[in-house]
């Protein structure tokens, strides 16, 4: 193993609080003792799950990974607390893994719901990114072969590395505008948007499609403008609000690999806009219009080179609520009959970790027709409910438009 930490990895290192993802299933739970077997039978080749976090800061040298032969599933699969599911998210993502084990864990929950059980795997974000949980948890169950992606490589090489670099340093410099929060407190709310609502939404526009993330990204600055209210009306100073998408960077060759392998890209939220359909138009192709997504990463890795001192400095500004005070995430699971030891998986949701005090992450999990949301805010108390209300009205409001407009185009 290469165990020098990597840029995104120091960046990430140095907070407690876990992400994650909840898997929700019908049927009866398994017994634990099974379910830790089938923990160590098929998670015990993935080396990273063996890793463990270094226990000290260093301002002069990097940091190094600790591999230990084997993880105890013992220690590692426990059985959860007994509350409802968006309870318990709300009070594992506040709680820090322990750092004299390998900073992740899988929790057995026996009545999240009416009925069912659930699985949450929880880690630190610089062990596990979201589509390293969907991985394992594919592994896990038992469902369809994993199939071979065939997106290959990511930005174009063709660009300079100085004109990228120089490109995203302009783009970190202009600084944004956090969200109103007098005393930030982080709070998680979960809720279900309706899969035909966001198919009706994708195509409400005339032309090309609009895709799940910009959908979310429209509906979020809707959400946005309900809690906080018209954007002059906000103190401290003026500026854009800026959103950071995260972007998956595996590709064909390295698709199974976990990790922490995504790169982020920065984009301006209509929030200005009155009108949700025009909050719509302009969030459809934001992305495409981006800095190139590798160029934040390359300004990680140059950072690195001169030391952590010099990566800390630099990325104390990409994890501000002024850089980004919202971050929308869309997963997509993977198709199929998903299942373990015969109990159908039938919902996934997200666990975000905590963004920084005046920001907020807002995702969306998708598997079969079930959609998930989940905002996390780090804003006043209270908000994180009444963003995750106010993006499904949004959506539910893009929705009948749609309709409205469908005829007659």
């Amino acid at each position: 193993m290469d165990d020098f930490l990597s840029a995104t990895e120091e960046l990430l290192a140095g907070g407690v609080e876990p992400a994650g993802v909840a898997a929700l299933f019908s049927g009866e739970p398994p017994d634990i003792t099974e379910l830790r077997e089938r923990v160590a039978e098929r998670w015990g080749p993935f080396s990273r799950l063996r890793w463990m976090l270094p226990a000290e800061e260093s301002s002069l040298r990097r940091r190094r990974w600790t591999e230990l032969d084997r993880f105890d599933p013992r220690q590692q699969v426990v059985e959860g607390d007994d509350l409802e599911l968006e309870a318990l998210l709300g009070s594992l993502v506040i709680q820090p893994l322990p750092r004299d084990i390998p900073p992740w864990r899988l929790h057995l929950v026996r009545r999240p719901s009416r009925d069912g059980f659930a699985l949450v795997l929880i880690a630190h974000h610089a062990v596990l990114d979201m589509e390293s949980c969907k991985i394992l948890f594919c592994h896990l169950l038992d469902g369809p072969a994993p199939r071979a992606r065939t997106r290959t490589g990511g930005a174009p090489e063709s660009e300079s590395f100085r004109r990228t670099a120089m490109s995203t340093l302009r783009n970190v410099l202009v600084g944004g505008r956090s969200l109103p929060a007098a005393e930030p407190e982080p709070e998680l709310a979960c809720a279900s948007v309706d899969a035909g609502q966001l198919r009706a939404v994708r195509s409400a526009l005339p032309g090309e499609g609009v895709t799940p993330t910009e959908v979310l990204l429209a509906s979020t600055t809707g959400a946005v403008r309900r809690v906080f209210g018209r954007p002059y009306n906000w103190p401290g100073k003026s500026g854009e609000l800026y959103a950071v998408v995260p972007k998956n960077r595996r590709t064909g060759q390295n698709a199974q690999e976990l990790g922490n392998i995504l790169t982020g890209v920065r984009v301006p939220l209509p929030v200005a806009e009155d009108r949700p359909e025009e909050r719509l138009a302009a969030c459809r192709g934001v992305l495409g219009r981006a800095d190139s997504v590798d160029g934040a990463a390359r300004l990680l890795d140059a950072a690195l080179t001169l030391g952590p001192w010099a990566l800390r400095a630099a990325t104390a500004l990409l994890t501000s609520a002024n850089f980004a005070s919202v971050q929308c995430t869309t997963l997509r699971w993977t198709p199929g009959a998903w299942a373990l030891g015969g109990a159908p998986l039938r919902r996934v949701v997200a666990m975000p970790d905590i963004p920084a005090p005046g920001a907020i992450s807002v995702s969306l999990v998708g598997f079969a027709d079930a959609l998930s949301l989940s905002v996390l805010s780090n804003t006043r108390p209270g908000d994180a409910r009444s963003l995750a209300d106010a993006v499904e009205r949004e959506i539910t409001l893009l929705a009948d438009l749609a309709a409205q407009v469908g005829p007659d185009r």
